[in-house]
């Protein structure tokens, strides 16, 4: 994986108001030399610079920002690696992120399904073990927690869609279980047909029969 850039970037603000900014790098490290004198300033008694301290902070959400990016990156690898897949084919079918809804499906992926999978029957597949399914394994390798029914809602809601039948698509669906309050946690005797039914959305071939008995 290739490593992320930094990109830092000076802000000049007079209360809250951005007065002028610079991506320069000589600039900024003159500024940054300037702000690890902070703490020398005040130990003699001279007044802290308010400018300083905020290139300061904004400095530290930049870095937390660059974490949470690097963070989400492994996991999206982690996750392809274990469908096998390519990480471009995970992040073209559902967009993993850190964020809520934390999945953005893609709706060529869901026009496949629907063309190669039938409507009913032993081997249809319900939109909200699809949208699920997908999430549980996202949020077991991301370190989200639990996925709920309702973001598996939400997710699905990214392409316009609601499943009336939650419930019972979850019950059907045998390689997931449902827990107080909503949550949503895989079947861990049933963990390859999960990550079966989320490599064969993202590489939209449905060649291999599906059950939700």
């Amino acid at each position: 994986m290739n490593a992320l850039k930094a990109n830092l970037r000076v802000i000049l603000q007079a209360n809250d108001t951005v007065v002028a900014e610079s991506e320069d790098p000589l600039l900024w490290q003159r500024v940054f030399a300037a702000i690890t004198g902070a703490t020398g300033e005040r130990q003699s008694g001279v007044e802290p610079n308010p400018l300083r301290e905020s290139l300061t902070v904004t400095h530290e959400k930049s870095h937390s920002s660059q974490a949470e990016t690097s963070a989400g990156g492994d996991a999206v690898a982690k996750l392809a690696e274990q469908l096998g897949i390519t990480r471009a084919e995970l992040e073209g079918a559902c967009s993993p992120n850190l964020e809520s809804p934390y999945l953005h499906l893609d709706s060529h992926c869901w026009e496949e399904m629907k063309r190669q999978t039938p409507e009913r029957g032993p081997n249809a597949i319900s939109p909200i073990s699809l949208s699920a399914t997908l999430l549980v394994l996202w949020f077991r390798v991301s370190g989200l927690g639990n996925a709920t029914q309702a973001q598996a809602q939400e997710v699905l809601g990214t392409i316009n869609l609601r499943d009336p039948n939650a419930s019972r698509g979850i019950q059907r669906a045998e390689w997931l279980q449902s827990r107080p309050g909503g949550v949503i946690v895989l079947n861990p005797a049933q963990t390859s047909r999960a990550m079966s039914l989320a490599r064969s959305f993202c590489t939209k071939r449905w060649n291999q029969p599906r059950t939700e008995e």
